[in-house]
């Protein structure tokens, strides 16, 4: 690694899941055209198995910020019904900061009312979410590294986007023609779902314009091989058994990083062990040298980058308290098994939320979606890995159960998740126009 300390990008999107063209497989098969970030993940590493810790934009994002999980830092809803990342956390800017960092945020943040009390030096003017479109911003990222190509100190930049969110028309993106897309396997092929998909990819393939314009900028700036690129999204793509639910569609997220001067960052390094977005904070903390945090959950993933063959996680944990309604839900995945518990009966299985139900699609599903949903779920992802098969009344994984589920109240426990302990207050109160 370089002994000089990288200025470090954080690019995060909007609800894109593994919506990329190198990230294409039988569980997220698509035709994306990426050229940008497919080269991104060429000159660095990609990680096939990384997972959020909760499948809505606020709580996923304060786990970024804090490595911790959305019950703990106390983010537990959306930043726009409310909800707001408590001043008593620590995050990712502050901890830069105390390691010779300038930090910046430039666009879409929505983990606090308060954009400043998350620690940045510099924030870019505050408009409704929509405007954070990263065509717009250009000229704003090119202001950016001019004014900081001679820097005598790293810097820190928080590139956020409601990119890709819905709805998908908004955003300027190439147009698809809806039969040169494919279909994930949870959703059905139908003139409606092809419509909807090539919508979203167009609106993917714009943020790849838009990456493009930004390597070329750091490049012209002399910036390139001295900054640490993270290309991520928060959680799983807007589509109904996806955004809102813990299956993998919900919480299974891309991750690139590219550190041109780096030689611990390999170029076109694939991983496939299971990695958390909590444990992000203290790998970049790591990677720079840094004292990492006693006090988070996440881990560092960079002995994994060194070379070290040890199992990383053997299970990863996600939750989820409230989006438009009070719907608790906590997992915890293995390699081969999930076992989900679900603490409120009646609701909808498939969690059809309301950006969802203003297209066409959403409503679609509304009048063919199947509501019941049982009170716990197992699924055997090495048999079943789009989770359509509950074995919890298989009298065969009777071990697999209790072991599972002894783990995730445990983990509870533990974590002193506020579940256990009944209903969950819902702490909202009115938030601003603007954040």
């Amino acid at each position: 690694m370089a002994s000089k300390k990288p200025n470090i990008i954080l690019f995060i999107t909007h609800d894109q899941g593994q919506f990329l063209s190198c990230y294409n497989s039988p569980q997220t098969p698509n035709s994306l055209k990426t050229p940008n970030l497919d080269n991104l993940a060429k000159d660095g590493i990609r990680f096939t198995n990384y997972f959020c810790t909760a499948p809505q934009c606020s709580p996923s994002r304060g786990s970024i910020q804090t490595s911790l999980y959305p019950h703990q830092n106390g983010l537990m809803g959306l930043v726009d019904r409310g909800w707001t990342l408590p001043e008593s956390n620590k995050t990712l800017p502050m901890y830069l900061k105390e390691n010779g960092y300038s930090t910046h945020l430039m666009g879409f943040q929505h983990e606090s009312f308060d954009a400043y009390s998350l620690g940045y030096d510099t924030i870019s003017k505050r408009r409704t979410e929509f405007f954070y479109n990263c065509q717009k911003m250009n000229k704003n990222y090119q202001a950016f590294f001019k004014e900081h190509q001679v820097d005598g100190n790293p810097f820190y930049l928080n590139i956020g986007l409601d990119q890709v969110h819905r709805p998908f028309r908004i955003w300027s993106g190439p147009p698809v023609d809806p039969e040169d897309v494919k279909i994930p396997p949870y959703l059905p092929d139908n003139e409606i779902v092809r419509k909807d998909l090539s919508q979203f990819y167009s609106s993917i393939q714009g943020v790849d314009e838009c990456i493009g314009n930004i390597l070329k900028m750091l490049e012209e700036c002399g910036l390139r091989d001295d900054t640490l690129f993270i290309y991520t999204t928060d959680h799983g793509e807007a589509y109904p058994r996806a955004k809102c639910t813990l299956y993998d569609p919900g919480i299974k997220t891309l991750l690139l990083m590219s550190y041109p001067n780096s030689n611990i960052l390999k170029k076109g390094n694939v991983y496939d062990q299971m990695i958390s977005n909590i444990d992000l904070l203290p790998t970049i903390l790591d990677l720079i040298g840094a004292y990492l945090p006693e006090k988070i959950e996440g881990k560092s993933f960079l002995p994994l980058l060194q070379g070290k063959k040890d199992k990383f996680r053997k299970e990863i944990y996600c939750e989820k308290s409230f989006h438009e309604i009070y719907d608790p839900i906590r997992c915890i995945r293995t390699e081969r098994f999930k076992f989900i518990k679900n603490f409120e009966k009646n609701i909808d299985r498939y969690q059809i939320a309301g950006d969802m139900r203003q297209d066409e699609l959403g409503k679609y599903f509304l009048k063919i979606v199947d509501k019941t949903r049982s009170d716990e779920e197992l699924y055997d992802l090495e048999d079943d890995p789009i989770e359509q098969n509950n074995l919890i009344d298989n009298s065969n994984y009777k071990e697999i159960i209790k072991e599972l589920k002894d783990k995730l109240f445990s983990w509870m426990r533990r974590t002193d998740d506020p579940l256990l302990k009944g209903k969950i207050e819902d702490r909202r109160s009115e938030p601003p126009l603007k954040f």
